[in-house]
């Protein structure tokens, strides 16, 4: 079978799909870092992964079921179209400019292209690109529960000093077993 491209709708969450913000955690040093995106898939994404021969096993997460696609920086064999950064696309098709349209933040929904080919383990896969279609900004917490809310702690009166714990008397002696 030849490589085929595959389209799964998800909600991305830990996009690293720039340079600047590609994975260069030890897993990657010999391809000089990867590009990285982090799926989260209803039953729909899980049947097309499912169907197109990924080997890649999902966990579960709110939401439905997570799944790490990646695509290495550098090729081992200097392959210019099995390595480098994916296609980024904003929601009206054109490129996803990282200046004007920001980085994709976590909650974003969008499409993510994966390419699927036979290797002599079974069937290997790879990010090719992603459209976004709801953008989420970087950073945006939307105010939910994981927001922090700092609370001004200068106008405070300084707390009392805690008394100095006294040792209390015991029955015990040197060496024996409190319980």
């Amino acid at each position: 079978m030849a490589t085929v491209v595959v389209q799964i709708p998800a909600t991305l969450e830990w996009t690293k799909v720039f340079e600047a913000t590609r994975d260069r955690g030890e897993f990657d040093i010999e391809t000089d870092g990867a590009t990285t995106v982090d799926l989260i898939v209803d039953s729909e994404g899980e049947q097309i992964i499912k169907d197109a021969g990924i080997r890649k096993q999902g966990k579960p997460a709110d939401g439905g079921t997570r799944y790490k696609i990646k695509r290495p920086w550098k090729d081992k064999f200097d392959r210019e179209w099995a390595a480098g950064p994916p296609d980024v696309y904003a929601p009206d098709g054109s490129k996803w400019d990282i200046d004007t349209n920001g980085m994709i933040g976590n909650g974003s929904t969008g499409i993510v292209f994966v390419e699927v080919y036979d290797t002599k383990m079974g069937k290997g896969c790879r990010l090719k690109g992603l459209q976004v279609i709801n953008h989420v900004p970087y950073g945006d917490t939307g105010g939910g529960s994981n927001s922090i809310k700092p609370k001004n702690y200068t106008d405070a009166a300084p707390a009392a000093t805690p008394p100095a714990a006294t040792a209390a008397a015991s029955d015990t002696s040197v060496g024996d077993i409190p319980f």
